[in-house]
């Protein structure tokens, strides 16, 4: 949502506060023989200054000479107004295309993937255009100072005669221009993140972690454990049936011990040696 309210809006400040921009400077200029002139020099984007030119008097007699500034500024100026405009074209088309075409845009993961590189690709375009338009600025701020301005002028090289600077180009909007740069770059950066998880690809990337040699080890322990355990329940369950059993050898029967009491023995009447069946009694208390 913040790039689609937000990456056109700042893009449209960038290329509109530098594309539209245009500065002048004005000089009078009083001769010793109280003449005065009134010099005005204008310049706006691209800033080939190469090509601005003005007429400025000599204060001898009636002649003017022409003069040009010095310095081309123009390729680091349209270099940042062309990403700011593809920046502001894109974010758009990208507007238009998740509220009116979200089915196409899934389908086959094509857009959100295509949609990551587009992102990466003008936050690096931000951050360069940004780094190049801040220093050719500062360039272009000292080749228009006003004292340099002076300095091209031969009346005003004579210490006899004055030069006043009337009016100044204000900078505020070429700062600004900046300033919305490193803006676009933070925003479209910051987006990176949200562009990658749309493409779904982190999560293709996870897998289920192995087990390590010792989780291995408990878990055959535990499976060791229970098997060994099913065993002796196996076996504590014969021992009680064999218990139960009869003794057809002796020709006896027993019956397993409990803890309701003491047992007592009661033997068949008459012969104590008699190996009649032998009768186990618990009584209770």
């Amino acid at each position: 949502m913040c790039m689609v309210i937000f990456a056109p809006l700042f893009a449209v400040f960038a290329f509109a506060l530098c594309g539209g921009y245009s500065g002048q400077i004005t000089v009078k200029v009083e001769c010793l023989d109280k003449t005065q002139s009134n010099i005005s020099i204008s310049f706006s984007y691209p800033f080939r200054l190469q090509q601005v030119h003005f007429n400025a008097p000599l204060c001898e007699g009636k002649r003017h000479e022409t003069l040009f500034l010095e310095g081309d500024y123009s390729s680091s100026t349209q270099f940042f107004v062309t990403v700011s405009v593809l920046a502001f074209l894109y974010s758009l088309l990208a507007t238009v295309v998740y509220i009116f075409y979200q089915n196409k845009y899934r389908e086959k993961n094509r857009g959100p993937v295509l949609d990551c590189l587009v992102t990466v690709v003008f936050s690096g375009l931000w951050l360069v255009s940004s780094i190049a338009w801040a220093k050719t600025l500062s360039g272009l701020k000292t080749a228009l100072d006003v004292g340099q301005m002076q300095l091209l002028m031969s009346a005003c090289r004579d210490p006899e005669n004055l030069c006043e600077t009337l009016e100044e180009p204000a900078w505020t909007n070429l700062n600004m221009s900046v300033a919305f740069g490193f803006l676009n770059f933070s925003l479209w950066a910051g987006n990176i993140w949200f562009a990658y998880k749309e493409t779904g690809l982190h999560k293709s990337g996870q897998r289920y972690p192995s087990r390590t040699p010792s989780e291995k080890r408990s878990s055959s322990f535990r499976q060791y454990s229970q098997s060994s355990f099913d065993q002796s329940g196996a076996g504590f369950e014969q021992r009680l049936y064999s218990q139960a059993s009869f003794d057809l050898s002796s020709g006896s029967f027993s019956l397993p011990q409990t803890n309701l009491g003491p047992p007592m023995l009661y033997r068949q009447m008459g012969s104590p040696t008699s190996k009649g069946p032998l009768i186990f009694v618990n009584e209770s208390q």
